[in-house]
């Protein structure tokens, strides 16, 4: 899949694709620089900067990310497409659709 074939995919799907990828590579960084990026970190007072030296699973900040922000990515949106589609490009698996 190109980058305009990423570029045409809702946000929820590059975010499934995105997350399904990063999932596989075991790559919390992803994850966490992600949601540092959004609105609901700055309201996170459990968001620690060394958060994954004390092994959070990525899971959990998934479901960190969810509940402050209901699923939702807001006014961060654009950033975040764009992120996933970097992240697709950079992974080479645009074509993954398991989350």
């Amino acid at each position: 899949m190109n980058a305009d074939d990423l570029h045409r995919l809702t946000t929820a799907e590059l975010q499934q694709r995105a997350f399904a990828s990063a999932r596989r590579r075991h790559d919390w960084r992803f994850f966490l620089d992600l949601f540092r990026h959004t609105p609901a970190a700055a309201r996170a007072d459990s968001l620690d900067p060394d958060i994954a030296e004390i092994g959070v699973a990525i899971d959990d900040l998934v479901a960190m990310w969810r509940q402050l922000t209901e699923g939702q990515w807001g006014e961060a949106e654009p950033l975040a497409r764009a992120r996933f589609i970097d992240y697709l490009g950079e992974s080479g698996d645009g074509e993954q659709t398991a989350e």
